[in-house]
């Protein structure tokens, strides 16, 4: 371990600090930020459907990138608050989609807004130009983890 390079650790350090840092961060008391994303992707799922098509489970989890189990189980709590409704399909009675209901539409405008007044509030420390080098060499940071991801059976070998 003493022959780690010290730029990983770093790395390491401050990409913990910063999920630390976003996990006490709080646009909505009322949902936790799995159940503001699922309705965010939600909406933006529904927008762009054609007039009348409903979104499915599947193909939200989908566009989320995420298990179906995880998004049925946020998707019935969301149900259960009054944020989601499951609607029958009209086209085939056998499907279901998804809509967000006036309630969870509220909700969810209400929590954005506050999340990009914060966002807004943090980025304002560092400027224009930090800011967009930031999200410059972010994108870049993720597109190299994304390319240096191992097979979950490679991984397992490791242990």
């Amino acid at each position: 371990m003493e022959q780690t390079s010290g730029r990983a650790a770093q790395l390491f350090l401050v990409m913990d600090r910063i999920r630390r840092a976003w996990k006490r961060l709080s646009f909505c008391p009322e949902l936790n930020k799995s159940q503001f994303w699922t309705l965010y992707w939600l909406y933006r799922s529904q927008k762009g459907q054609p007039e009348g098509r409903l979104v499915t489970l599947s193909a939200l989890a989908h566009a989320m990138g995420q298990s179906m189990p995880a998004v049925c189980q946020r998707i019935s709590r969301l149900e259960a608050m009054g944020y989601v409704e499951r609607v029958p399909d009209p086209r085939d009675k056998r499907s279901t989609g998804l809509r967000i209901s006036d309630g969870g539409a509220s909700l969810l405008n209400t929590a954005y807004t506050r999340m990009a007044q914060t966002m807004e509030e943090i980025l304002g420390v560092l400027g224009e130009d930090e800011t967009e080098d930031m999200f410059r060499m972010l994108a870049r940071l993720a597109e190299a983890m994304e390319a240096h991801q191992e097979p979950a059976a490679e991984r397992r070998d490791l242990n």
